[in-house]
């Protein structure tokens, strides 16, 4: 039986990705269920995401587990820590997909950022796709970030969000650095409405964006503009999935709050 084809390119919507129904639920798993507009908490994106603090949002660590056609597959984490030197966000991605025992595909993604005056001064990628590596750096200069990646060095805006999702400011752009392939991609980010999402043993209320133009995925926010899922078509047609983990349900909110 032939390999399952790579997933590379696809893994950074983390942006990654294609779904030609972007519009349709995963109420057939369990996954998600549509919302009317009254039991939509709303996502308020220039509210919202205005002076984002992710430590504030998510503490130190947000956690997903990745699934293949509803079959769990690999881990994303990110972890923010307040240095000297601003904001450090370090995304780490392992994927191993078995078959009869053995191991049929790999992938490993890490990411490391440094964010000064919430934006990007500096990163590093690199990719380990079933033994493809690659890296990608960028860094700030006067009034650019100047890329290199497989593709060369290219000058871009310094306000330009990579495809790593944690930070909802992107949801008000129509530009992303793809941080799978060091490119600019030009997308139009459209609201498709309120769903249930299910993260960790319970479910959410979250709004659900999906990405149509160079980069294709769905993504979820909560109202307090939280990434709290993600899906997208890989190449071989599976659909993968980012279940969140860490994100705390609705009882448990409620139980916070007091």
């Amino acid at each position: 039986m032939p390999r399952p084809k790579p997933f590379k390119y696809l893994l950074a919507t983390l942006a990654i990705l294609a779904a030609q129904n972007a519009g349709s639920a995963f109420a057939q798993n369990g996954e998600l269920s549509a919302l009317t507009p009254a039991q939509s908490d709303g996502l308020d994106r220039s509210a919202a995401c205005r002076n984002f603090d992710p430590i504030a949002r998510y503490g130190n660590e947000l956690v997903f587990q990745i699934r293949r056609n509803d079959a769990p597959v690999g881990q994303h984490i990110v972890r923010f820590n307040r240095g000297q030197d601003g904001l450090q966000v370090v995304a780490q991605s392992n994927i191993d997909i078995s078959f009869l025992g053995f191991n049929a595909y790999s992938f490993r993604y890490r990411s490391e950022s440094i964010w000064q005056d919430g934006q990007l001064s500096t990163l590093s990628v690199k990719v380990d796709d079933d033994g493809d590596q690659t890296s990608i750096s960028a860094r700030r200069e006067n009034d650019q970030l100047v890329v290199d990646g497989p593709d060369g060095q290219k000058s871009l805006p310094p306000g330009i969000f990579p495809t790593d999702h944690w930070h909802c400011g992107v949801l008000q752009t129509d530009q992303v650095l793809n941080t799978l392939t060091g490119n600019p991609n030009a997308v139009t980010i459209s609201r498709t409405g309120g769903e249930r999402l299910a993260v960790g043993n319970g479910m959410i209320n979250a709004t659900h964006f999906t990405y149509d133009g160079e980069l294709q995925t769905n993504a979820w926010y909560d109202a307090d503009g939280r990434w709290v899922g993600l899906r997208f078509k890989a190449r071989d047609g599976s659909e993968i999935t980012y279940r969140c983990t860490s994100c705390q349900t609705d009882n448990a909110q409620k139980d916070h709050r007091g």
